[in-house]
């Protein structure tokens, strides 16, 4: 049994080892994603701001990001989460970034899908296409996030690969807990503990191939939870509906409301009705909701028409939610009348939603503040550096069979003689 463990490790290890180390050191990177986007993009995220003097209406922003959007694309959501003139203190949170929407809803490609807005003025900073291109400045951060989670190739191709990486990493962090444990021994004389303590080391003192030997596992091994933790929510990414939520809903149960809603047979060619009114509904619609779920509500986020579907999304900050800078408790609202096709709740909700959400959340380092996203980070580089040491041990022993074979050659060919 163990001598197949072995083999399931080695050559699933090799097998993901590449893929492994690019999620893991962009995964190191894009842990501080919007620092690093502000301080290569000043001239996106650092408008000439004027202290003490206020920023624009929601709705006048809205229509100010519409006139100077991109030809072909459209504004189609409202930004309540706005900057305050005397405490906005980080960079972004100087900047509003609308999320542009194809004019015509069937196509795939637009120039540009953000659109950065100066607060106090309404004055456009500039458009980008998300993750467009790592040879651009404008994109070359958003362009490691798409790298970290479909190795940025086009369609659903990148998505299915690294979701079939990750179910082997998931399968494979239990296989290389496994092989850290200490042999079965009938006569032992030492205590389980004491045998198993040494996996848990590294003997800075031995030959190099020893220490590389002990890095690999001692790190898995330290590691262990962790990268559990990110293999499965990398599952949960990629494979949503494939692996995910067929294997989690036997064990949990789940509300699936906010993919409910079904295709229009025609998207919508115009707005249903104007913002302040959709404004409205929408809030009227989230407070019966909060009441029903007895949510605290702390502030709004956004108001935003999804045209196929038909629905306003309007999410608030809600003492549901895991993040502290941003709203993720969401309603559905049908754009017509106002009745709620679906929602989301971070917390407080379905037992498979909370747990799903407090995975993602782990994932991408946002909760427990700045510690955290620096072990998030720390742990990138711990993965790079476990692949590395993976392959590195493989290498010196094949290289230690070729010397070993033409040795066993030789001396076959002179007992003959």
């Amino acid at each position: 049994m163990r001598h197949a463990l072995v083999l399931w490790h080695r050559w699933v290890g090799l097998a993901m080892a590449a893929f492994l180390i690019i999620s893991g050191f962009t995964g190191a990177i894009i842990a501080f994603e919007d620092e690093l986007d502000a301080w290569l993009n000043p001239q996106l995220f650092r408008p000439a701001w004027q202290a003490g003097k206020p920023v624009l209406d929601a709705y006048r922003l809205q229509a100010l990001a519409q006139q100077q959007a991109p030809a072909g694309t459209l504004v189609d959501e409202v930004l309540f989460k706005l900057p305050d003139a005397e405490g906005a203190s980080g960079l972004t949170e100087r900047v509003l970034a609308f999320r542009l929407s194809p004019a015509d809803p069937l196509a795939t490609e637009t120039v540009a899908d953000q659109l950065f807005i100066d607060p106090q003025t309404g004055a456009s900073l500039g458009a980008r296409k998300y993750g467009e291109s790592p040879f651009q400045r404008e994109t070359l951060v958003t362009f490691l996030y798409r790298l970290h989670y479909s190795l940025a190739l086009p369609g659903k191709s990148g998505h299915l690969i690294m979701g079939i990486v990750a179910v082997l990493w998931t399968l494979d962090t239990f296989v290389a807990f496994a092989l850290t444990l200490p042999r079965r021994q009938a006569n032992a004389k030492t205590r389980f503990w004491h045998r198993w303590r040494p996996a848990w080391l590294v003997k800075w003192q031995a030959s190099a191939t020893r220490i590389n030997f002990d890095l690999h596992r001692a790190l898995g091994l330290w590691l262990c939870t962790v990268l559990l933790i990110f293999a499965w929510s990398s599952v949960m990414f990629n494979l949503r509906d494939q692996v995910y939520l067929p294997i989690m809903s036997k064990v949990m149960p789940f509300d699936l409301s906010w993919r409910s809603v079904s295709k229009l047979e025609q998207p919508l060619d115009r707005l249903p009705m104007p913002w302040p009114e959709a404004h409205h509904m929408a809030r009227q619609a989230m407070q019966d909701f909060a009441q029903v779920h007895h949510l605290k509500i702390d502030f709004e986020d956004r108001l935003r028409l999804d045209r196929v579907r038909g629905v306003y999304m309007y999410s608030v900050h809600s003492s549901a939610d895991l993040r502290e800078d941003r709203g993720n408790t969401a309603i559905l609202i049908d754009a017509q009348t106002g009745e709620l096709k679906g929602w989301w709740l971070p917390t407080q909700g379905e037992a498979g939603n909370t747990f799903s959400n407090w995975l993602g959340a782990l994932h991408m380092g946002q909760v427990f503040g700045l510690p955290y996203r620096i072990f998030v980070c720390l742990t990138g580089l711990a993965l790079v550096a476990i692949s590395v040491t993976g392959v590195l041990i493989w290498s010196r022993k094949r290289a230690g069979k070729k010397v070993v074979k033409p040795y066993v050659r030789k001396a076959g060919l002179a007992s003959k003689w």
